[in-house]
């Protein structure tokens, strides 16, 4: 852009350029008379369109400005880093769309246009930009040379990396990995006498299979996990809970065994076990028992809408007092004391559990119900489906083909038709069990160290924010309103990384019983799930330390944990467009900072407002301000819920499940404004304009936080989030939360009863 001050760039004609060699002092010819009145035209013109173009800005910004003062063409960033922000800014949007008309399609019409999902991704947005972007850098950095002074653990990062792109020889090995497995869980019935079967039916014990199908982290019928108490959040608790789906969510299942997706599901258990050298015929006819006995399974689980209430699921009970509570057939060969004993007293945990242990039940009605179940079906389709669940999780460690199997069967619930490339499958593989290992190697490589002070800046300013509208709530009283202030103080940020990532010994020592050789991939996927078990459980006995936290630093991705009552940041989102120390305030704010004040909120959504500001479920509220606060809710449940999602074929979205997550987006909007607004103000002036940028910095807030969410899905991917997921898709994550700010509205002038300006706002923080 011009601002009216004279460059040397490329399209300014000088005089001195052309001069002719022969010129005599003292003399004009005809050339230069002519380009001195060129250039005196051209003056005047750039004069009378800067003239212009200031009063276009300033009309401009009279109209649209709102409270966040007026543009003036001498006070523009023209920093290389604004001009790259303001083209990423610009190139996502659909000015053809008026903003208060659908500011979703306004922000990211043209994001969604240009942005076709890859083939092998259900769903492309701009998180998913993100990841791709730091997967990137872990692939750089996985494939370096390794130094002299590497960690060990780093050295087993790298090993696993390579043991896993590998495809050539993993191909070459095809299923013989797995017959060691398969001999250890007794046989898989539906092999017959094939290597790999051999299964026995008198030697077959429940208990047993299912305490060696836990020790690789598998748990398809009772899901056992140590935690952190949740009635008293410095120590640790078993609990026990329903398990997972062989399908994303129970949902699935719902429809029968017609649904074209049970039938995928079933053609890959099927064809698995054909692979594997099964008679055809009856891998046909068990893996379609094995489906009907999932599906009974799938009937009788909890469903998420009933899992809301921590209260509900927080259920005391003696060891010993499972078996008469939750009745156990004479001929299930299962014992509860006998479970659980065992699983503790796995070599590398040792806890010893005496009868009168405390055990947490987290669903009674399923566990009330799993032995009947169970009892409908021969001790051979129990065994089949149990060994089916694990073995399904490794056909993803196999030969190519079996991969190609889990392509086809992806195409049918999620819509994708190839498979990811395989380095971006095992940097992530390797990022989930080797996370500070990676993690010291992406923070070194790509993380700008300024980020944490300015995140914490943001943070103090979000958490004050907070406090004003917990101060402006109406339907809170005085005593609650103390306490809720009080809670958002003891808040916990983590932001980063663990110091202790960048100590040599330190970073070994976490690591220490974690190997990986460079060459045996599904030996490696093996002993890394023995080792998680055990870290899951070993540490019962020992006092929650606060301070402690193993996410890995590569993670493109914010959380709040209620019993830590902390929020959390990694490395990996600090990266435009959610933050950068060179793009605007009013980028960052839009960005990482509704981001912070989503995780905030989170403390004080349906579930999180449960636990006090020490992370202990407990009724820290009067019962008449709950009422108020679920009276407040419900409005958001009947918003989103009545959103129809046109990917889905028009399929409405569930209010309830996504309740959480759409109060902690219209919280966090709300606080990282008026943190912004804050900020300006003890500023003093606005912000230098982006360059090429018409919009106010108050607009600017707004586009950004809705271009976090640019994106498109798949039918299979909007049905996946509607039937088992707790964020609204980004559409309405952004429509939704505009819709209730008025803010927003003042920003953007939006006539009252536009579309994105309703009379009827909801609002709880």
């Amino acid at each position: 852009m011009n601002n009216g001050k004279q460059t040397n760039g490329d399209t300014q004609l000088r005089v001195e350029d052309i001069e002719p060699s022969f010129k005599k002092k003292g003399t004009t010819t005809k050339l230069e008379k002519y380009l001195i009145s060129f250039c005196v035209v051209v003056l005047a013109v750039c004069i009378v369109f800067v003239v212009l173009y200031v009063s276009e800005t300033r009309e401009k910004s009279s109209n649209s400005a709102g409270e966040s003062g007026a543009l003036t063409s001498d006070n523009i960033c023209l920093t290389p880093e604004c001009s790259i922000a303001a083209s990423r800014l610009l190139s996502s949007l659909n000015t053809k769309v008026e903003p208060c008309n659908d500011f979703y399609e306004f922000a990211c019409g043209t994001w969604m246009k240009k942005n076709v999902i890859p083939e092998d991704r259900s769903s492309y947005d701009k998180f998913g930009v993100v990841r791709e972007d730091v997967e990137v850098i872990m692939k750089i950095v996985l494939e370096a040379p390794s130094a002299a002074d590497d960690p060990v653990s780093v050295t087993h990062a790298r090993n696993l990396y390579h043991s896993c792109i590998n495809q050539s020889y993993i191909d070459s090995r095809g299923i013989e990995p797995t017959f060691g497995l398969l001999k250890e869980l007794g046989g898989w019935p539906v092999l017959g006498t094939n290597r790999g079967g051999h299964w026995n039916e008198s030697e077959y014990d429940l208990t047993t299979l299912l305490f060696n199908l836990f020790r690789y982290n598998n748990k398809p019928l009772i899901d056992l996990y140590v935690y952190t108490d949740s009635k008293n959040s410095s120590k640790r608790i078993i609990f026990l809970d329903q398990p997972s789906f062989g399908m994303p969510g129970r949902k699935y299942y719902l429809n029968g065994l017609n649904d074209p997706m049970v039938r995928a599901y079933k053609t890959l258990a099927t064809t698995v076990a054909g692979e594997f050298h099964a008679d055809p015929v009856t891998a046909d006819n068990e893996m379609e028992d094995v489906v009907r006995l999932e599906t009974e399974i799938a009937n009788i689980s909890m469903r998420d809408e009933d899992r809301r209430d921590s209260f509900a699921l927080y259920n005391p009970i003696e060891m010993q007092k499972l078996n008469e509570n939750y009745t156990v057939p004479a001929d299930a060969s299962f014992n509860w004391e006998n479970f659980i004993t065992r699983v503790m007293a796995i070599e590398g945990v040792d806890v010893y559990i005496p009868q009168n242990e405390t055990i947490i039940v987290r669903a009674i009605p399923y566990f009330s119900k799993m032995f009947e179940v169970l009892g409908k079906y021969s001790k051979r389709t129990v065994a089949n489906y149990l060994v089916w669940r694990i073995m399904k999780n490794r056909i993803n460690n196999l030969s190519q083909k079996f991969q190609d199997l889990v392509t086809e069967y992806n195409k049918a619930l999620f819509g994708t038709s190839t498979p990811r490339a395989r380095w971006r499958t095992c940097a992530s593989y390797v990022n989930n069990y080797y996370g500070l290992s990676l993690g010291r190697l992406f923070v070194k490589e790509a993380f700008d160290e300024s980020a944490k002070e300015q995140t914490l800046d943001m943070i103090h300013n979000l958490r004050t924010a907070f406090g004003e509208l917990v101060d402006e709530n109406k339907w809170m009283d005085d005593a609650t309103r103390t306490l809720a202030k009080e809670k958002a103080k003891f808040v916990q940020e983590k932001i980063g990384y663990q110091d202790f990532i960048l100590n040599t010994t330190a970073l070994d020592g976490y690591y220490e019983n974690y190997t990986a050789k460079a060459d045996t991939y599904f030996e490696n996927v093996l002993s890394n799930l023995r080792r998680s078990t055990i870290d899951s459980l070993r540490y019962l006995r020992f006092d929650v330390d606060k301070n402690d936290w193993g996410t890995a630093p590569a993670t493109v991705n914010a959380y709040y944990n209620s019993v830590l009552n902390r929020i959390m940041f990694p490395a990996g989102i600090l990266q435009p467009p959610f933050f950068s120390s060179t793009q605007s305030k009013s980028m960052n704010y839009g960005g990482i900072g509704v981001v912070i004040g989503h995780e905030l909120t989170h403390g004080f959504d349906d579930r999180g407002r449960q636990y006090d500001k020490d992370g202990n479920l407990k009724q820290w509220w009067t019962d008449e301000v709950i009422r108020a606060f679920k009276n407040q809710t419900q409005c958001l449940v009947d918003q989103y819920g009545d959103f129809s999602v046109p990917e889905a074929d028009g399929m409405k979205m569930n209010g309830i499940n996504t309740l959480g997550e759409n109060i902690a987006d219209n919280g966090g909007l709300k606080e990282s404004y008026r943190a912004y607004r804050r900020w300006v103000e003890s500023r003093g002036y606005e912000e230098e304009q982006l360059p090429g940028v018409k919009y106010t910095h108050d607009q600017i807030f707004f586009i950004n936080f809705a271009q976090v969410w640019c994106g498109n899905m798949r039918r299979e991917s909007a049905i996946n989030r509607i039937l088992t997921g707790v964020h609204s898709p980004g559409r309405f994550r952004v429509i939704g939360t505009l819709q209730n700010s008025a803010g927003f509205s003042r920003a953007f002038n939006c006539p009252a009863t536009s579309f994105m300006n309703p009379v009827k706002k909801c609002s709880v923080w």
